[in-house]
């Protein structure tokens, strides 16, 4: 018998434990030492897992039973392919057959996190609480990092967080220093890369960052409004094996959809890039934030994107802009129009929403006060970063004016360990927002340190009350829902 990992698996070994994610099936795990073992010997090259068995026994030496080991390999081995982390096969042309492509047709098997029951201790029971329980321990695994390839954007959408004026600058990564920056990632144990902007498809180097990372075994996703993308870009796409590419469609009606981005025509050429996506079967996820000119329309991007059998999100809170101007957010939603907005989607039964599918799974919290007074906010400098296009690195996207370095005069491991900034932000835990533990719509609250940091002038600890009437709003709407 023959095994691999599968080609939308991907695996990180740090020493005593594991870390595996499935871009397709959208599910990850964390394995203990013996699971570690186990993947260390296993590759995207097909392998006899007899030749595997004998290796693992000259590393655990004569205590161990060829028998028990050989069974606990192949249950394990079997277990991992029946949920596509690996493949096995009794020839090459088998497991070529047995790989999953991505197919929109396929998109049943996408599953929650964490869906294995792997025995003999194998698998950790939640890999959230793992990499939480790791950093209360100090020990922070830069698993994701996002790149602003550059700070051009082709659109001036009208409720984005980054200034125009950056924009307007167009700053450029090189692509020497963005290699550079993927090698140390890769160094420190990093599997997931963001790509976006300003409009990451704008910059001249696109194709071979996608190349690089690709070549550095990551998961590759792209934020990107479409507009620029050539048909020469698809074949390439559909070949580097993207995870999923997310851009915004704000309505049907190319009318309100090109007044939200300024630009006449961005419209047509952001639907037409999407369908020609999808028709080449490459994973594509449709952001629709809400705000008032599109407040009566979005449903229909909904529906649309459940035509082409993609996934569609939305977001009821515009966050304020990175250099704490707050004009955008005159096109912000009213509480009351947040309401209509949840109503819509339950009504027409979208769940694969995500701010309403999040909430009603997480709406009858059992956790104490106690149990979550020391749980960390997000995952803001927890598990990742941001590198901008002048290589300042922040804890988020959209958190440009705390910088916390520059990959111009240190390392990234250096600025990752030894940031006073990260190291601020990564001591933030809801115990220290207790008003908020003690809130009656704590359970349906989405407030970040980023947002309250860019409206309130700097001050992450500052809540703004909006922010609390969309969790009251998300509170009474869910429980309406829950009562019918």
């Amino acid at each position: 018998m023959l095994v691999c990992q599968s080609q939308n698996t991907f695996i990180r070994n740090h020493g005593d434990y594991a870390y595996i994610i499935n871009q397709f099936t959208n599910s990850d795990l964390v394995l203990n030492e013996a699971g570690a073992d186990f993947l260390k010997e296993i590759s995207r090259i097909p392998q006899d897992t007899e030749k595997i068995i004998d290796r693992l026994l000259n590393l655990y030496g004569s205590s161990v039973d060829k028998a028990e080991l050989q069974e606990d390999f192949e249950c394990f081995c079997s277990e991992l392919s029946e949920q596509h982390y690996l493949v096995l096969g009794e020839n090459e042309d088998e497991i070529k057959k047995k790989d999953l492509d991505f197919n929109y047709e396929l998109l049943n098997l996408q599953q929650p996190l964490n869906v294995l029951n792997i025995e003999n201790e194998q698998k950790e029971r939640n890999t959230s609480d793992f990499w939480i329980s790791h950093a209360n321990a100090g020990d922070y695994q830069l698993n994701d990092i996002q790149f602003e390839l550059t700070s051009s954007c082709n659109e001036r959408c009208i409720h984005c967080y980054i200034p125009n004026a950056r924009k307007d600058v167009g700053q450029n990564m090189k692509y020497e220093d963005f290699c550079s920056v993927i090698d140390q990632f890769v160094d420190m144990g990093g599997i997931h890369v963001g790509l976006s902007g300003g409009e990451c498809l704008t910059h001249k180097s696109i194709i071979d960052i996608i190349a690089y990372c690709r070549k550095k075994d990551l998961v590759i996703t792209i934020l990107s409004n479409l507009v620029a993308l050539q048909d020469n870009h698809i074949p390439f796409l559909k070949q580097a094996n993207i995870a999923h590419i997310q851009t915004s469609l704000y309505s049907m009606d190319e009318a309100i959809h090109d007044k939200i981005t300024s630009i006449k025509g961005s419209w047509r050429k952001t639907k037409n890039a999407i369908e020609k996506l999808v028709k080449a079967n490459i994973p594509v996820q449709i952001s629709c934030p809400l705000m008032n000119a599109n407040r009566d329309s979005f449903v229909d991007v909904l529906k649309y994107a459940e035509s082409l059998h993609t996934i569609a999100t939305t977001d009821y809170v515009i966050m304020a802009e990175a250099n704490f101007d707050m004009d955008n957010l005159a096109h912000r939603l009213s509480i009351c129009d947040v309401e209509k907005a949840m109503r819509s989607v339950m009504e027409h039964n979208l769940k694969k929403d995500k701010l309403f599918s999040d909430q009603l799974s997480n709406n009858t919290s059992s956790s104490s006060i106690e149990a979550i007074i020391n749980h960390p906010v997000c995952g803001a400098a927890m598990n990742s970063l941001c590198v901008l296009s002048s290589g300042d690195i922040c804890a988020c996207p959209g958190w440009n004016d705390l910088v916390c370095g520059n990959i111009h005069e240190q390392p990234l491991r250096v600025i990752w360990e030894n940031s006073e900034q990260l190291k601020r932000i990564r001591k933030i835990t809801k115990g220290d927002f207790p008003l908020c533990l003690e809130c009656e719509a704590h359970d349906y609250c989405t407030f970040c340190l980023e947002r309250n940091y860019n409206e309130s002038g700097g001050d992450m600890f500052k809540i703004n009350k909006h922010f609390c009437n969309v969790a009251f709003a998300n509170k009474k709407v869910v429980e309406e829902y829950l009562t019918k």
